[in-house]
């Protein structure tokens, strides 16, 4: 969920790039596949009952609780990471968040992944487009001198 909390910390975060791997459009959403996956679709049906709770019981409504909303205003460059078999937050999901999103943006669909087993299936490739993402957005100045403080004297 650090993705999710990261769309919606208020005040924005003041960071210069996101890495945003299987971020649920909403909490709506969100609940109604984690019954379906536990449950079957029709379990979807009980989705309103549970995050009615989330006002009385932790103070945020489930209106609050939606990074489809915000990620279009997040202006710094994104790279959605999604797994294609994610049950939980699923490829059209992960989809419908990056077309929401503004440019910079990025998606990269690992085939065959759910959505815990992204690095575990891809350390290698993940580790690499990771690095191949910031890489592209944080230039390093090579010419860069860091200046040296006179000497003093004892």
């Amino acid at each position: 969920m650090g993705g999710a909390a990261a769309l919606l910390a208020a005040p924005p975060l003041q960071v210069d790039a996101m890495v945003l791997e299987m971020v649920y459009p909403s909490i709506d959403q969100a609940v109604g596949d984690r019954l379906t996956v536990r449950f079957g679709k029709w379990s979807r049906a009980f989705t309103p009952l549970l995050t009615w709770q989330l006002k009385p019981r932790l103070g945020v409504s489930a209106a609050e609780l939606r990074p489809i909303d915000k990620v279009g205003s997040i202006q710094v460059p994104k790279l959605f990471i999604a797994g294609s078999d994610d049950q939980y937050t699923t490829l059209t999901e992960s989809r419908q968040m990056f077309d929401a999103a503004v440019e910079p943006k990025a998606l990269w669909v690992l085939n065959g992944v759910g959505h815990e087993d992204s690095y575990r299936l891809a350390s290698r490739d993940y580790e690499q487009r990771v690095l191949d993402f910031f890489s592209q957005y944080f230039k390093h100045d090579s010419e860069q001198t860091i200046a040296t403080p006179p000497a003093t004297t004892p």
